[in-house]
C-alpha cells in the first residue's frame, strides 16, 4: 500500500501523461452540471465508470491527473477526492497540498470527522455527508467554511480500497446561478 501510494504522489505531481489516450474521453454527468444531491451523486457515479476504465496503473494515474485539471472533472468549486480507507488523501482536486496526508481526524467547525463519515458511508455503498469546508470561491471562510453536502462511494483500485466523492456548497453564486438557470429553463415547459 505504501508503495502504491508513494507511485500515485509522483504521478499526481505531474511527472506522468495527463491523460492516457486509451481513457480520455467526456463526462456522462460534468462538474458543472452539479447543482444539487441527485447531479452530485451522478457526478461521482460518472467519475467511478470513468476511473474503472483503467487497466494499467499508468492509465490509472492518468485518469486521477485528469480529474485535477479544470474541465468536466473540475470546476469552481465542484472537484473530486480520493482517499485510502486510513484517510490519506491520493487526490484533492482542489488543495493538493492534502495529498499524502493522512486526515482521518479532520473535524470541521461543528465537530464532524469529515474523513470518518465518509468512510462510514461509503463502507455501506455510498451516501450524504453534510459538513463544513472552505469554498473556494468565498473569500474568508477558510476558518470555519462554508455548508458542503458531500457524496462518497467505495472505490477499488489497483487491488486496494479509497473512497471516492465530491460535494458542492449548497446556496454557493455558481449553485444559485444554475439553479436559476434551470428554474427559468423548466419553467419554459
Amino acid at each position: 500500500m505504501k508503495r502504491l501510494k508513494v507511485v500515485l504522489m509522483l504521478a499526481l505531481t505531474g511527472l506522468l501523461p495527463a491523460v492516457h489516450p486509451a481513457i480520455a474521453q467526456d463526462a456522462e454527468v460534468t462538474a458543472a452540471d452539479v447543482v444539487d444531491r441527485e447531479t452530485l451523486k451522478a457526478f461521482v457515479l460518472a467519475a467511478k465508470a470513468h476511473a474503472d476504465k483503467a487497466t494499467s496503473l499508468a492509465e490509472y494515474l492518468a485518469v486521477l491527473q485528469e480529474f485535477r485539471t479544470e474541465g468536466p472533472w473540475k470546476q469552481g468549486s465542484i472537484y473530486l477526492f480520493v482517499f485510502s480507507t486510513d484517510g490519506t488523501f491520493l487526490l484533492h482536486g482542489d488543495n493538493p497540498d492534502l495529498e499524502g496526508q493522512n486526515m482521518i481526524d479532520l473535524e470541521d467547525a461543528n465537530g464532524v470527522k469529515i474523513l470518518q463519515e465518509f468512510i462510514a458511508v461509503a463502507a455501506e455503498g455510498g451516501g450524504y455527508v453534510e459538513y463544513l469546508w472552505p469554498d473556494p470561491l468565498v473569500e474568508g471562510d477558510e476558518e470555519i467554511g462554508s455548508p458542503k453536502v458531500g457524496y462518497a462511494i467505495p472505490y477499488a483500485a489497483l487491488g486496494q480500497d479509497f473512497v471516492l466523492g465530491s460535494g458542492f456548497y449548497p446556496g454557493s453564486a455558481s449553485t444559485a446561478v444554475a439553479d436559476q438557470s434551470w428554474g427559468r429553463l423548466k419553467s419554459r415547459f
